[in-house]
């Protein structure tokens, strides 16, 4: 057995390095927990103030951002320009810092006491993360199902993000068996003798994230790239033992660290908290993740007019509208997406062009209110009713023009994506 409790010398470019990578990633992590519970943000919030008056000065003056390109409120995970100025004044005062620390701390012999706080706080950290992915997609609702609205999209104007959403999105059981790992990941990371292995699945969890922000283009590329870094960086600790056993086949002898804290009643304490907070971290994300199913997930209602509707007559102004190609005002189909009261809808004129409106149905009163998403002073109003299940009646005024337009329901299993399903033979 290895006791890593004797004293061991580091070299001065290990201990360079350890203080550099301490302060780095303790300022990037931090206010976690604080900010993980809404009980505790308040104690977080002081540290985001301070940040969103900051980061935008420092944009301007050091990089040359005016205030509209530097984000003015707290968000150090996207890909902004908040974000990488976020991370370039990290990086500046984490390598001042370091040099300060190297000075007046040059005779230490070694930090395997800080070393084993920064393992903890990195291994709840990236714990938090992996049960947050992991729980949105065991309920399922970060990728959305393909639904009317995503069917009637043609593919050529879809974002690259958009893309790899929907073929996420197609299958809830290849979200559930990702989502699963990405929790099984995080729980092995909260108890020490199954971090390593824990970080080993973080880091293969992450690195198909990585790939999936890099390749479609995700704006959270500086955030899945810390996070793969930090699961490289909690299993390289023990790279000789892990290349002792997975590469040249001989044993690797247990590693016995002493507690952080050695009071017995300290410890106990301190253990306690641990649990306690691991537990917080964990069911938190599941309440998040259900709520989350049912407002914008899977479990979002489909809604009382959801569906896809191609026009049977189009009535302007007293006027039967024939179908051209060149007609710009003409209704050539109407899609209402899911959702409860405020729907995503689409109408698409004849010249093939796609208006994007929230569309909110009053069912009691058959009014169907439509709102331009760019423009909130346009808003249109039309009584609605349905002759039959398969039809759509609408009656109002659209561009100055009244108008009086039946639909029909175009079934949406025509689609392949809806109606090819699985099977294990297929000829």
């Amino acid at each position: 057995m290895q006791d890593s409790s004797l004293e061991i010398y580091w070299s001065s470019a290990r201990k360079f390095l350890f203080r550099f990578f301490f302060l780095y990633l303790f300022i990037y992590c931090f206010p976690f927990p604080f900010d993980s519970f809404e009980f505790t943000k308040p104690v977080a919030q002081p540290y985001y103030n301070f940040l969103d008056f900051i980061i935008p000065r420092i944009g301007e003056s050091w990089f040359h951002l005016t205030a509209k390109t530097a984000f003015p409120m707290f968000d150090k995970v996207d890909d902004s320009y908040y974000g990488l100025v976020y991370l370039y004044t990290t990086l500046i005062i984490s390598i001042i810092t370091t040099i300060i620390w190297s000075i007046l701390d040059r005779r230490r012999k070694n930090y395997e006491v800080l070393r084993q706080w920064l393992r903890l706080y990195l291994r709840f950290f990236l714990a938090a993360y992996l049960f947050g992915y992991g729980f949105i997609k065991v309920f399922p609702s970060q990728f959305q199902p393909i639904t009317a609205f995503r069917l009637t999209q043609v593919v050529g104007d879809q974002s690259p993000m958009l893309l790899a959403w929907n073929f996420m999105g197609y299958s809830s059981v290849f979200q559930k068996i990702l989502g699963i790992t990405e929790v099984v990941a995080g729980l092995f990371l909260l108890f020490r003798r199954t971090a390593t292995i824990g970080a080993i699945l973080s880091f293969g969890v992450f690195g198909f994230v990585v790939m999936m922000d890099f390749s479609f283009n995700v704006p959270v590329r500086l955030l899945s790239s810390h996070l793969l870094f930090i699961s490289a960086f909690l299993f390289l600790g023990e790279g000789n033992r892990l290349m002792n056993v997975f590469f040249l086949n001989r044993t690797a002898a247990a590693v016995i660290e002493k507690p952080i804290i050695t009071h017995p009643l300290y410890h106990k304490i301190f253990s306690g908290i641990l649990i306690f907070l691991g537990i917080c971290l964990f069911y938190s994300q599941i309440i998040i993740s259900r709520r989350s199913e049912r407002e914008f997930g899977w479990k979002l209602p489909l809604g009382p007019l959801y569906g896809v509707y191609n026009t049977a007559y189009f009535i302007r102004n007293n006027d039967t509208i024939p179908s051209l190609q060149t007609d710009s005002l003409r209704w050539k189909q109407l899609v209402i997406d899911r959702g409860t009261w405020n729907q995503l809808g689409v109408i698409k004129v004849n010249s093939d062009k796609r208006i994007t409106y929230n569309i909110q149905p009053d069912t009691m009163k058959h009014i169907l209110t439509i709102q331009s998403l760019k423009d909130t002073t346009e808003k249109y109003s039309f009584a609605y009713s349905k002759p039959d299940a398969e039809h759509l009646l609408i009656k109002g005024v659209w561009k100055k023009d009244s108008i009086e337009v039946l639909m029909y329901k175009y079934d949406l299993n025509n689609y392949l994506l809806h109606k090819e399903k699985f099977t294990w033979i297929n000829e």
